[in-house]
Parts: C-alpha cells; structure tokens; sequence
C-alpha cells in the first residue's frame, strides 16, 4: 500500500510540473499554438498519386508549399493549445513513471532469479554435470 502511495505522488509530482510549465507559458503569453510537423505528413505521396508521377519525381517546392499550408490552417487558439498539450498530454509521462515504479520490484525479481539461474548452471558444469540436490 505504500508502494502504491509511492508511486501515485510521484505521478502527481510529475503531472504538476509539466501543469506548472504549462500554465506559466500560458500565462506570459508564449505557448506555441502552431501544428507541428506530425500533424503535416504525407504530403510527397500525395501530390504523385494526384499527379500520377512516381514519388520521385515531385518537386520539394510542391511539398514545401503543401506543408505550409497545412500547419497555416492548424492554428490553435492559445487555450486549445494549453488543454491539448499540457493538461491532457502531460498526464502521460506520469503514468509511465508511475507503472515503472510499481513493476520495478518485480522485474527486479525476475532479473535476481535469472541471475542465480545462470550461476547455478555455471557451478553444475563446472563440476562435472553434479548436481546439489541429489
């Protein structure tokens, strides 16, 4: 029960520092409200298959005008931007510190065990195929 005290502070404490960037790049004005280029792909397949060329053959400016026009349209608002990325993206890393945090004994144990496994079989060569338990 501790553990899982443990592990729901840290995921807290995370949370509030990413809530806490956040909020004070909301608040001065200087959150980024732009697409990023993970919100603009594809654009290089695309025009060949609208054209009917190999991918290729596309001119770079086509792409470059394209993905201008797609990030231009993908303006958020600085709320949106806000809610989107910090409120609701930041819960992500919390979580996965988190999870870490409360599998790591066991996959300490899994790790301990494979160890004393290796030794074992390492000492049963090394003497001859004898076993310790006969």
């Amino acid at each position: 029960m501790k553990r899982l005290a443990r592990a729901a502070a840290l995921a807290v404490l995370i949370y509030a520092a990413a809530l806490a960037l956040g909020t004070t790049l909301y608040a001065t004005g200087v959150i980024g409200n732009g697409a990023t280029h993970n919100n603009c792909i594809g654009f290089q397949e695309k025009i060949a298959e609208a054209q009917g060329i190999p991918v290729e053959d596309v001119q770079q400016q086509q792409v470059k005008a394209a993905t201008e026009d797609c990030l231009d349209a993908r303006r958020l608002t600085k709320w949106q931007a806000f809610r989107s990325e910090y409120i609701v993206w930041a819960a992500w890393p919390a979580v996965v510190v988190a999870a870490i945090f409360l599998l790591w004994p066991a996959w300490s144990q899994v790790l301990h065990n494979q160890e004393q496994a290796e030794a074992r079989a390492r000492m049963l060569e090394a003497g001859g195929g004898r076993s310790e338990r006969t």
